[in-house]
């Protein structure tokens, strides 16, 4: 997971997001976007799902390459949309959006699923990543950082249970939208704990006065 992690590897870069930290950094922003639904590609144990479910924003589409769970999670959503399904994120379809608003998930750091998982998403609808916040500042991600909107950093997170520390690299979210990016957006980096609400103007006096 991370460069100077010194936790045993997971296989499929199966680490949890179980820091709270993690889904309350992004949910200001899903509000600044209006975002009412979102399919995870990503799933895991669902940690990230249950933290932005809790924050009142709906998944309707959960899949993952190799599901912990098949059977149905949510019973209120029709036919297999309340189901872990089996499928390779990298292959995901506007079909399996379901008509959601977003994508958001903490996807496999690994570069060689991460790069085909950003091209694939961006082109589907907006998506929320959460990885390494060091990826951004290097030749790799010089491409792909053209269609990123914002950046939105994390505290170093907490990944493995049962364990006090947390991880030894830091963190963020990644906006990414190839029909945003079409349009002019630029990226906008924000500071650690800023909100779409913090007045750009604020921060700048009070990072001259700090």
């Amino acid at each position: 997971m991370g460069k100077r992690s010194n936790y045993k590897w997971v296989p499929k870069d199966l680490y949890r997001t179980i820091d709270v930290r993690g889904g309350a950094a992004v949910m200001p922003f899903l509000g600044r976007d209006q975002i009412r639904t979102f399919v995870e590609p990503c799933w895991g144990w669902g940690d990230l799902t249950g933290q932005i479910t809790r924050g009142g924003i709906r998944c309707v589409g959960r899949y993952d390459i190799d599901p912990k769970m098949t059977r149905k999670v949510d019973p209120e959503l029709p036919g297999l949309q309340g189901h872990v399904i089996a499928r390779d994120a990298r292959q995901l379809t506007f079909a399996d959006l379901n008509g959601a608003d977003a994508i958001i998930t903490n996807p496999p750091w690994a570069r060689d699923h991460l790069h085909p998982m950003i091209l694939r998403f961006a082109q589907l609808a907006p998506t929320w990543l959460l990885f390494d916040a060091a990826w951004k500042q290097t030749g790799q991600a010089a491409r792909l950082m053209r269609i990123c909107t914002d950046f939105v950093p994390c505290p170093r997170l907490k990944w493995m249970p049962h364990t006090r520390d947390s991880a030894m690299d830091d963190c963020g979210w990644y906006r990414f939208s190839l029909a945003d990016a079409q349009a002019g957006a630029g990226t906008r980096f924000w500071p650690l704990g800023a909100t779409p609400d913090d007045d750009p103007s604020e921060i700048l006096t009070q990072a001259i006065g700090a």
